[in-house]
């Protein structure tokens, strides 16, 4: 019942206005392609799917553990093929995943070219979607030629790669030179190499390096900003991915919620996806960013783009 004024007379019932541009969720299926779920409960997929989250890709990220065998590094393998893409079925998540040998993982450089054998055996597996993620920590000479051998595998199966850039600014940058070394080196198309982890600054600094030209992807991991205890990474938010498009456009930007083991949210791609609708950013442009561009890289079943 409305309340009445003094005089007796109904108040009007104020008048909510939607945004120009606002069309509420679920208007296209999310494709979250950068999830490290293996590290994390796995109802986070439940979250995922009811923000509109269909399908999502889980790279072979670091998981902080040396592995000194191949048998190690292809039980690591076998878990995200096999046990993850059920886990995230029962909560209705078409899950693919990355595998990779990474740089931290590496007990020494014997076992981890082991490890890229192993890694070769599974790489025509249906589920597996991607070689990644690859990186470097310490820019070694033996972490640089299990990079370079792991991208003449991808160039040589024509298999997408992710690369996961490291936090710190310094480290990000002293990783480029030897990053588009070994992407020169190794043959392999630049198109068939997405860059992870990106923010506004380092976006750009991988266009001013030079040594990238025709990458195939630059993946940002979005969320509203928090205030969390135990973020590894910072994410990026709706804001500044309306910058970014304002000065370069969409092409081959591809938006990920990037969660990790640490504080981060599940939803931040759904978030991220309805704040930049009421931003007024067109219908066309989010669906590339938030499914088209990364299903055309990983080549992910319907695609839509």
């Amino acid at each position: 019942m409305r309340p009445a004024t003094a005089a007796g007379r109904a108040t009007p019932a104020p008048q909510l206005l939607a945004p120009r541009g606002a069309h509420g969720p679920g208007l296209v299926p999310l494709f979250d392609h950068h999830i490290h779920s293996d590290l994390r409960n796995a109802d986070d997929y439940e979250l995922m799917a009811v923000s509109g989250v269909t399908s999502a890709l889980a790279p072979c990220s670091s998981s902080h553990e040396r592995r000194s065998s191949g048998d190690a590094f292809a039980a690591r393998f076998e878990r995200l093929i096999e046990v993850e893409t059920a886990r995230a079925a029962v909560y209705g998540i078409d899950l693919y995943v990355g595998l990779a040998v990474h740089a931290a993982d590496m007990s020494d450089l014997r076992s981890a070219l082991e490890g890229v054998d192993e890694l070769h055996k599974r790489l025509g597996h249906p589920r597996v979607k991607a070689l990644g993620e690859v990186s470097l920590r310490h820019h070694t000479s033996d972490e640089v030629t299990l990079l370079e051998r792991q991208l003449r595998l991808a160039a040589d199966t024509g298999t997408p790669v992710m690369v996961e850039t490291p936090p710190p600014l310094e480290a990000f940058t002293a990783m480029l030179p030897l990053l588009a070394g070994a992407i020169e080196r190794s043959g392999i198309d630049p198109g068939r190499v997405a860059v992870m982890d990106l923010d506004e600054h380092k976006l750009r600094l991988v266009h001013d390096h030079g040594g990238f030209d025709g990458l195939g992807g630059y993946g940002l991991p979005v969320s509203p900003r928090t205030d969390a205890l135990f973020a590894v990474r910072q994410k990026v938010t709706h804001r500044e991915v309306m910058r970014i498009l304002d000065s370069r456009g969409p092409e081959r930007l591809m938006l990920n919620t990037g969660f990790h083991f640490g504080s981060a949210d599940p939803l931040g791609l759904g978030k991220t996806v309805h704040r930049l609708r009421l931003g007024g950013v067109p219908e066309q442009t989010v669906r590339a960013l938030v499914h088209g561009n990364a299903a055309g890289f990983f080549d992910i079943p319907h695609r839509i783009g």
